[in-house]
């Protein structure tokens, strides 16, 4: 079974190879995708993390908490015959002219597709000292690294508000430790959950007796005999056994910067999720920034959900063997997270601009999260977006709601290569094939 790459152009064939970059999610649906899709040539599957395929989301959840083990999280592999993963290999370079990728092995690895899916990577913030003690939690390895801290501290420091931020908190807290969350926000998880909501939980976790530092930034952070000095812009002092950054993540695409790709947040893409600027190439995942018509608007963004992740690879890959006649690429992003008693769910768009009607189960309860509470977001007299709280029943029906919903087409794309000047001046690679 073939499929056409681009109008009048040829087909990919049991001799071709298509490259994805990146094990994640993105990656691990986009290549079972093209082998269910009947793709039969070489895939190659190349990722920066030791491990294989597993569920990230595990690493703020039931790995920190202890009810999950790494083993737990693998990814199901049963649906990729024949893909050859290439796991603790990261990708330097790339000449999408030749379409070859430069490896850290000093390989160069030749390819007819690629589906760019190395998505994100977490930095540290800005003239911290490292040391014993400061954590970032992005992959399976900090996962472990901070379970196994835990086991020895009393008091944890959590800078990031955001979902991971909240996540690992409530962990925290749970395992008998004492947790400080400190949020340059005056409310927990603005961009995941809104302002309404937001409140809400925050009012629920302060309730709880989770020590919260808002509308707070850390200045300096002093490594100490004793644990760690978060100076914070109030004058204020916290210290911990345990610091946890859970902000600062940025698109991992180094890799693209020597290519005609806008990497300047993320990658830009088409409406069908190819990568402008390149021929042959797809983006999926964290990275990929496209203008999706359900969003109301032909601003290009990004999503970094789990779910997102993997319809996202589903449908890089299809496009990438459908070629110029693929479909517009249009998904409903949604996500859940369980904290400290919370059910917390959301799904769709919430936009600034649209009115908010908040809904709660029983009115009557002082404790509004904890009791039940459903925002829906309205925008031209339509729903777009709805969360969530201890409300699965509401969420349920307007997330069927949501996703019934007919989406406009938008303009069609089209991709232009330009020539940059050093394409001439690069040397040529040792072709592995």
């Amino acid at each position: 079974m073939s499929f056409l790459r681009s109008v009048g152009g040829p087909a990919f064939s049991s001799r071709d190879r298509i490259v994805v970059v990146g094990t994640g999610a993105a990656g691990w649906s986009a290549a079972g995708e093209l082998r269910r899709l009947g793709f039969a040539g070489e895939l190659v599957a190349i990722g920066a993390e030791p491990a294989g395929p597993y569920d990230r989301t595990a690493c703020s959840k039931g790995l920190l908490n202890g009810h999950q083990r790494p083993k737990d999280t693998v990814l199901d592999l049963r649906g990729h015959p024949g893909v050859v993963w290439r796991s603790g290999t990261r990708v330097l370079d790339t000449d999408p002219y030749a379409r070859r990728l430069l490896l850290d092995t000093g390989e160069t690895v030749a390819y007819d597709g690629l589906v760019v899916a190395s998505g994100t990577k977490a930095t540290p913030p800005r003239g911290w000292e490292s040391g014993p003690g400061l954590h970032l939690l992005h992959d399976l390895a900090d996962a472990r690294a901070l379970r196994t801290a835990l086991g020895g501290a009393r008091s944890v420091a959590v800078v990031g508000g955001g979902l991971t931020g909240c996540e690992v908190a409530c962990a925290v807290t749970a395992m008998a430790r004492s947790a400080v969350l400190v949020n340059s926000q005056r409310y927990l998880m603005p961009r995941s959950v809104g302002e309404p909501i937001g409140a809400l939980i925050t009012a629920a976790h302060l309730s709880a007796g989770l020590d919260l530092r808002l509308g707070r930034k850390v200045c300096d952070a002093e490594r100490r005999r004793a644990g760690w000095r978060l100076l914070l812009d109030s004058g204020e002092t916290v210290t911990a056994d345990l610091v946890v950054v859970a902000a600062g993540e940025k698109p991992d695409v180094d890799w693209l910067a020597r290519t005609p790709a806008d990497t300047s947040d993320g990658v830009l893409c088409d409406a069908s999720l190819r990568v402008v600027g390149l021929d042959g190439v797809v983006a999926a995942g964290s990275l990929a920034r496209w203008p999706d018509p359900r969003h109301g608007t032909d601003a290009p963004r990004r999503v970094g959900q789990w779910i997102m992740a993997v319809e996202q690879g589903r449908a890089a890959a299809r496009t990438l063997l459908t070629g110029d006649d693929a479909p517009t690429v249009s998904l409903l992003p949604r996500f859940w997270s369980d904290q400290n008693g919370l059910r917390i769910e959301v799904c769709g768009r919430l936009s600034d601009q649209a009115d908010v009607h908040v809904t709660e189960l029983r009115p009557r309860r002082r404790d509004t999260a904890r009791a039940g509470v459903v925002a829906d977001y309205i925008e031209d007299g339509r729903l777009a977006g709805v969360v969530a709280v201890n409300a699965p029943r509401a969420f349920t029906v307007a997330c069927r709601t949501l996703l019934h919903e007919p989406v406009p087409a938008p303009a069609p794309v089209r991709v232009t290569i330009p020539e940059p000047a050093w394409a001439e001046e690069r040397q040529p690679l040792r072709l592995v094939r």
